[in-house]
Order: C-alpha cells, then sequence, then structure tokens
C-alpha cells in the first residue's frame, strides 16, 4: 500500500505543538495483544515526541485480543484501544459505548500458515489436511468463504479446536498441518525454517483491518483531544513507515521482551510486512479517513458467516468528525 500523505495531520499536530509546555493530557492506548513488531508506531511516537507535541502524555497497554480491548475502552479503562474492526463491531452490537475513529489498516491481513518444508503450496492443496482453529474466532468463522474461492468445501479440511496459547508450539512440532496468525507473522516459523502464508484478501475475502477506537464518552466530551490524538498517531505511523528500524528500536527500548536480539531481528521482517497492509483507506484523503463503503462491505460479510448478528447503521460503528480533513465518507 502506498505511502500516506500526511499534509493536513502534521498542521494539525504543529498546532498543538503549544500545548507541550503546559499540563499533558494523560491517555492510554490499549494495543490487542503483547507488545509486538506491529505495534512499534505507538513508541517511536513517544521517543519522537509527537504525542507531547499534541498535548498528550501516552501510555500504551497491552490486551489480550481486540474483544478485552473494546471491552476495556468501553469501560473507560483506556480511552482509546487499536482493534480489529470485526471486534468493534460486535462490540457496538451489544451495546458497549466505542466508536471507531481512525483506520490504521483498511484491510484485515488475515492468514492461513503451512510451514515452508510442507507440500502445500496452494490453499486447494489443504484439502485433507487439518487446520488448527480458535472456536469463535472470525478468521474461522471466514474460512469457509476463502476454501470456497479455491475450490474446496469445508468438509475438504479436517479443523482442529486448539488452546490459542499452545497453537504455534504444536505447529512446529508437526500436530497439525496448518493455523491461523497475522499475514505478517513470518518469524514465528523461522525456527521450523519458515513458512507461507495464505492471506485471505489475495483470495477475495476481504474486511477492514485495525482502526483506533475511542471511548465514546470521551469522543464526545473531549472532542478536541480525540482530534489530537489521531493527529499524532497518524504522524507516528507516517514516521515509522519512513523508518522502520527506528521504530522497532524503540519498540524494544520500551517492551523489555522485545529487546531480546532474536525478537528484535523477528520484528525487523514482520513489521515490515505489516506495513502492506497500513495506508489511506480512502485514496486521496488523510490518514485515518474510514471508508463507509468499505465498513458496509465487511458487516455484509460478517452477516454472511454469522459473525453478526443484527445489521446496523454504519454510523453506529464509525466516524470521520475527527480526523483532519473532515467527516467527508467513501
Amino acid at each position: 500500500m502506498k505511502r500516506f500523505a500526511m499534509g493536513a495531520a502534521a498542521l494539525l499536530v504543529s498546532s498543538m505543538a503549544a500545548l507541550s509546555a503546559s499540563a499533558q493530557d494523560k491517555v492510554s492506548v490499549r494495543t490487542d495483544w503483547f507488545h509486538s513488531s506491529y505495534h512499534a508506531p505507538f513508541f517511536v511516537g513517544i521517543e519522537k515526541g509527537f504525542y507531547k507535541d499534541a498535548g498528550i502524555e501516552l501510555k500504551v497497554t497491552e490486551g489480550r485480543g481486540s474483544g478485552q480491548v473494546v471491552q476495556l475502552v468501553g469501560k473507560g479503562d483506556d480511552q482509546f484501544g487499536f482493534s480489529a474492526v470485526e471486534s468493534i463491531m460486535r462490540g457496538v452490537s451489544v451495546g458497549i459505548p466505542v466508536t471507531s475513529v481512525a483506520t490504521i489498516m483498511p484491510v484485515m491481513g488475515q492468514a492461513i500458515y503451512v510451514l515452508s518444508k510442507s507440500n502445500i503450496n496452494t490453499p486447494a492443496d489443504l484439502k485433507g489436511k487439518t487446520i488448527a482453529i480458535t472456536p469463535g474466532g472470525t478468521n474461522e468463522a471466514l474460512l469457509p468463504a476463502v476454501l470456497q474461492i479455491v475450490g474446496l468445501k469445508e468438509s475438504d479440511v479436517k479443523q482442529v479446536a486448539v488452546d490459542p496459547a499452545a497453537k504455534l508450539r504444536m505447529m512446529l512440532n508437526g500436530d497439525f498441518d496448518s493455523m491461523m496468525a497475522t499475514g505478517w507473522a513470518h518469524s514465528l516459523f523461522d525456527a521450523a525454517g519458515g513458512a507461507r502464508a495464505f492471506i485471505y484478501s489475495d483470495y477475495g475475502v476481504k474486511i477492514v483491518g485495525y482502526s483506533i477506537v475511542a471511548n465514546a464518552d470521551v469522543a464526545k466530551k473531549n472532542p478536541d483531544l480525540v482530534k489530537r490524538f489521531i493527529a499524532a498517531t497518524a504522524r507516528s505511523w507516517e514516521y515509522a513507515q519512513k523508518n522502520p528500524e527506528e521504530a522497532v528500536d524503540a519498540l524494544a527500548k520500551n517492551s523489555p521482551p522485545n529487546a531480546d536480539p532474536a525478537r528484535r531481528k523477528g520484528n525487523s521482517i514482520d513489521f515490515a510486512n505489516s506495513l502492506k497492509f497500513v495506508g489511506p483507506a480512502v485514496p486521496g484523503k488523510p490518514f485515518g479517513m474510514q471508508s463507509e463503503k468499505d465498513w458496509k462491505d465487511t458487516q455484509a460479510l460478517l452477516l454472511q458467516y454469522k459473525v453478526l448478528e443484527k445489521e446496523m447503521p454504519i454510523s453506529s460503528y464509525m466516524t470521520n468528525e475527527f480526523v483532519a480533513g473532515g467527516a467527508a465518507t467513501n
């Protein structure tokens, strides 16, 4: 995805520079998992002073899945979260008071991984093979769509329910033939000689990826804070895209597990791959602007495969009012 323009967002952050000399707003953003490669932009934004320039003292807290992120942001434990869009939709549909305020990854990088040493070279080769699943997951719910596109039926693969914490270890041990992970998690499989990734979107199964979710009360009562946070976050992701190694170093500095040399090396590769999914959702509009059409298409697919139970207005899930450039949708 091509590098995004940041003019309007940079201007907004510049206009907030005077705030750095006054009291900073203490803000936390909850990531969807343990701090990993694709969270590096938040840390480099702190290191470079982008959040400080916007009058924000930022703390990056760890989550245990996007569903938890939505719950904690809805409760007000964090003002903002980094969450998969399908989890935001699920949360809003059951009344959790959150709203998506900026798109980070316009397309979700869902993927099926097989070890490089296997004889599985295309998704069609999964026929008769085993695939580890996490029951109730969106990746699993959309698997039939991928299989259908490559000419397989759901019954052509054997799905094995596995504890998420044990899945990678079991995959590396050869307990099953394939598993699902993000499309930039290649380094996880280095110990087994590497892996191939079949990315859902490459086969026409696309949903909106990660976005910034905000507590609805914060968005209503402190819109200026939301605008400043989005502008600083956009600035951070642009800088990280241009300076990926510096971003990964910032992650290592602020997250000790990521300072391990082997982990640091893997993060460099994985972060570069994650950036393929980052960019403007609406061509010609500032980074962060959300595509109403893409959200509608995502909701339709999730309804079709029973991830969501009811259709809701897209405005229930997301808004562009806080992104530099206005509330235009596409």
